[in-house]
C-alpha cells in the first residue's frame, strides 16, 4: 500500500500570522494613568509597549472596547499625554487584563 511520501515525513512549518499593526511596537515598562473623560480620579495601568498609532497595557479591570479615555505614560516632566480609545480587552490567567489601545 503506498505511504505518499517515500522515506520519512517532513517536518510541518509553523504557519505565522499576518503582522496588523502600522508600526514598530517600543516595549516599555512604565506607569501610566489613565482618566475617563468626565472624571479627575486616574486608574494607574501598566504600560507594556508603544507605537506611532497606540498602546497595550495591563490593568486590574476590563475595559469596553471603543471608549476614550486620556492616557498619560511616564512621570516627572518627561511623560506622554494623549486620547485613546479601547481597542480590545482580553483577560488574563492572573486576573489581570491586556488592553490593547489607539491614540486619537
Amino acid at each position: 500500500m503506498p505511504t505518499g511520501y517515500p522515506g520519512t515525513v517532513p517536518p510541518i512549518q509553523s504557519i505565522r500570522a499576518r503582522e496588523r499593526r502600522r508600526g514598530n511596537r517600543q516595549t516599555l515598562g512604565v506607569i501610566g494613568m489613565l482618566t475617563e473623560a468626565n472624571s479627575d480620579k486616574p486608574l494607574e495601568v501598566s504600560v507594556q509597549n508603544v507605537s506611532l498609532h497606540g498602546c497595550a497595557f495591563r490593568a486590574p479591570v476590563a475595559y469596553r472596547p471603543g471608549v476614550v479615555y486620556t492616557m498619560r505614560i511616564g512621570t516627572g516632566p518627561l511623560h506622554l499625554t494623549s486620547t485613546i480609545r479601547i481597542i480590545s480587552s482580553r483577560d488574563r490567567a492572573d486576573g489581570d487584563f491586556d488592553i490593547g489601545a489607539k491614540f486619537v
